[in-house]
């Protein structure tokens, strides 16, 4: 008997310890209801040992005669329902705090940027009501507002998580979504965080089905994946069943979508990509509460969304060792505010350097390896006029570095676009497919770069993980430290000081209310 034929939530009790509470010993938990980390919904033994819960699928309660199976949607749910109401492994926890750490570092830093203030000026605008709020404007709104705004203001610079394996960035989708709607319902921050355990899993998963033809194709997968992510967290926090859930998922894929051309001319649109799934999966919920319905094939069928995303899609992925295998831990967090692909050869070159004591002057010319795609996606630009233009090039980014100019959140300012001396460095900067980045790739984004000096000298150097990746990943205090640099003129220390204590017990955290009043400016919190 194969997985998918067996009955959901069979409990494995590996460590000895019986788990907290059975299935069908109680209803499902519902927003209103308060969970800690301890009690209810524990993931914790009493002695302080984690339990280990096996996810196996259910069976469909009404199967046709050729159909014995449930779909991917129908399992998808299930499985998001049994970790919001029982937990989430303690690693998997922790790598969900450090994404939120960083996603809201990022949403501060980046709220007055000028795409950020066309998306805030154009919710506040809207004048839709609500008790959710925008980061550090202080607005309240409707949640699919607050969460549109925030997911723009995440996704402000390209400094935000991203997941190689599955070529996507999920925390700027989920995290917005999970912290509007947790708002909305005065959700604790334990169901914060299995929210958006659920929500990148799920989410990451659909990405994962369509990787990596979505991106070949010219499709960004936050668009085109991030609806199902966000679903699966608005409807756990609204108190979904698994087959409401499963409602949602089918209506939210009629809302993917998102082309990546501005990976060849530029333009400010892609800061959206990441919002534009946030209000698809809030709206495909209420939709669901209020009686409409979609395909339950959405993700797996002839025509859905493997099938239209993918030339060689994997329905497979979508539930391969889940509950087992959580693939939250192959994302990555950024070091520097510029696509992924250009991260590994950015290391090699500042290594060269460095080891060489090499100046611009001695270099007649730099090579790049990458993969394919990799090749495409950030050696089509060499001469950007805006920032999301540099971001995407890696010969202009290696001009920056060439004078000491690394990527940070304020780089890639007209003054820096408007150097001669990176424009004239990326000329010498030749981009081409590399035979072992093509090999490991999608699973790594590696690069290799070859040094040609003006005395005839030639240096190589392969970086296979850059920093924070989840093979050189970053720590905890490191993703503080860079909270904390980037929050520097949206926080003063107190606030940010605050912050950190909050989210570093995110489980004890009696309601998402209290955090959100801190991640405004100092002048429109509360007082203490």
């Amino acid at each position: 008997m194969d997985q998918l034929s067996l009955m959901l939530i069979r409990r494995s009790t590996l460590t000895g310890f019986f788990p907290c509470g059975e299935y069908l010993s109680r209803a499902p938990l519902r927003s209103h209801e308060r969970v800690s980390s301890v009690g209810r919904g524990c993931s914790r033994s009493p002695r302080g040992r984690e339990r280990v819960t096996v996810f196996i699928p259910e069976q469909r309660k009404e199967l046709s005669e050729n159909d014995s199976r449930a779909t991917a949607a129908e399992t998808l749910a299930e499985f998001a329902h049994q970790i919001y109401r029982d937990g989430i492994p303690s690693s998997v926890q922790d790598y969900v705090t450090k994404l939120i750490v960083d996603q809201l570092g990022l949403q501060l830093a980046c709220s007055r940027l000028p795409w950020s203030e066309a998306a805030y000026d154009y919710v506040r605008d809207f004048g839709a009501t609500g008790s959710s709020t925008v980061l550090f404007h202080g607005l309240r709104t409707h949640p699919e507002h607050a969460a549109f705004a925030n997911a723009t203001f995440g996704h402000g610079q390209d400094f935000d998580d991203t997941c190689q394996m599955v070529q996507t960035h999920a925390g700027a989708v989920i995290i917005p979504v999970a912290l509007a709607v947790a708002e909305e319902v005065n959700a604790t921050g334990e169901q914060l965080l299995r929210a958006t355990a659920a929500g990148l899993e799920v989410m990451l998963r659909a990405a994962h089905a369509v990787s990596p033809d979505c991106l070949r194709r010219g499709h960004h997968t936050p668009p085109a994946a991030g609806p199902f992510g966000a679903a699966i967290a608005a409807g756990l926090l609204h108190g979904q069943s698994p087959t409401e859930l499963a409602q949602s998922l089918a209506i939210a894929g009629s809302f993917s979508g998102g082309l990546i051309e501005y990976t060849q001319s530029g333009g400010s649109v892609k800061r959206i990509h990441t919002a534009i799934p946030t209000t698809a999966g809030i709206r495909a919920v209420a939709l669901a509460r209020r009686g409409m319905t979609g395909p339950l094939t959405v993700l797996d069928g002839a025509k859905g969304f493997v099938n239209v995303f993918a030339d060689k899609g994997s329905v497979e992925r979508l539930t391969d060792q889940l509950g087992t295998r959580y693939i939250i831990e192959k994302v990555g967090l950024k070091a520097y505010n510029c696509c992924y692909f250009i991260h590994a050869p950015l290391e090699a070159f500042q290594f060269l350097m460095r080891r060489k004591n090499l100046t611009p002057d001695d270099i007649a010319e730099v090579t790049v390896g990458l993969s394919a795609h990799g090749a495409v996606h950030v050696g089509t630009i060499v001469h950007p006029v805006d920032p999301l233009g540099g971001q995407f090039s890696v010969q202009f980014t290696l001009g920056m570095a060439a004078y000491g100019e690394l990527p940070g959140l304020d780089s890639y300012s007209d003054e820096q676009l408007a150097d001669s001396r990176f424009h004239a460095f990326a000329d010498r900067v030749k981009v081409e497919t590399d035979p072992v980045a093509e090999a490991e790739y999608p699973e790594n984004w590696g690069g290799v770069v070859t040094l040609t000096t003006t005395d005839g000298h030639t240096y190589r150097r392969r970086v296979r993980y850059a920093t924070g990746t989840p093979q050189n990943p970053m720590t905890g205090d490191e993703v503080w430290g860079k909270f904390s640099r980037i929050t520097t003129d949206a926080l003063d220390g107190e606030q940010a000081a605050h912050i950190r204590e909050m989210v570093h017990d995110l489980p004890a955290l009696d309601s998402v209310r209290r955090l959100s009043a801190l991640l405004v400016q100092r002048a429109l919190q509360p007082s203490r």
